[in-house]
């Protein structure tokens, strides 16, 4: 089943394949997601820092380290409100690979991208919620997630993922996490073709289970503008700056 997968998204290149890294529930703030509050010993990002040189008492908090990516990298999804539903018992940060590991989400967004695996996101209801940290979607970049699919989005959030190039969309209604019963073992199909994009236009949606059957939907894209299109197109805000800024100095 994933070879079949694989070639069709191989035919049509801007198809893909991907993992779903994190299934998460209703309600998952943007301080859930952005690491806050104290380094706990023990930790991922404290053992980083302590590899670095750094006092095992004074790693102080995650915001004092805000500048320094490979920290909050290690902090994402942590706070112990997140529950991963992938599988029962995975720790909050964590998820688990094919190969029935479960590993830091850091690390096996490492292996997933070395394995030249895309990922994506998958979440309830109010996903990205409160209060604005532009962390929650600059770390979900370097996880090297492709698009989030989520019930709904709060409006803040959705934006900032667009500005890190990833693509926000709606699952239809009645579908949700729970009822997708995601596991690391299923490829969710979708195509994020720039030239198809449409503020809300329907996608066609598949999850290719491993016992060959698929669970087949249409999300709406959660773009609002043709500028978000095209920020898109580009990779994102950083990368549409720059190619404005080379193609006003060309001319």
């Amino acid at each position: 089943m994933k070879r079949d997968v694989a070639v069709e998204a191989r035919r049509r290149p801007h198809q893909i394949s991907a993992v779903p890294i994190l299934s998460l529930g209703d309600d998952v703030t943007t301080d859930h997601i952005s690491p806050a509050g104290a380094i706990p010993a023990g930790g991922e990002a404290a053992e980083y820092l302590i590899a670095q040189g750094e006092s095992a008492h004074d790693l102080n908090v995650f915001s004092s380290r805000r500048g320094n990516w490979k920290v909050m990298l290690r902090g994402l999804f942590t706070n112990n409100s997140v529950h991963n539903l992938l599988a029962p018992g995975i720790p909050p940060g964590s998820t688990i690979t094919g190969d029935g590991q479960v590993l830091p989400l850091w690390r096996a967004a490492d292996q997933f991208r070395r394995e030249q695996q895309p990922v994506i996101i998958v979440a309830g209801e109010r996903y990205g919620m409160g209060s604005s940290r532009d962390w929650a979607a600059k770390g979900a970049a370097l996880l090297g997630v492709r698009a989030v699919l989520a019930v709904s989005f709060e409006r803040i959030h959705r934006a900032n993922l667009i500005g890190m190039g990833i693509v926000p969309r709606v699952l239809p209604a009645g579908l949700t996490p729970e009822a997708l019963r995601l596991t690391v073992s299923d490829r969710v199909a979708l195509d994020l073709d720039p030239g198809t994009l449409k503020p809300r236009g329907l996608v066609d949606v598949a999850v290719h289970r491993a016992d060959r059957t698929a669970t087949r939907f249409q999300a709406v894209t959660a773009i609002e503008t043709s500028l978000e299109i095209e920020t898109l197109s580009k990779g994102g805000l950083l990368p549409l700056i720059l190619d404005a800024t080379v193609r006003r100095s060309a001319v």
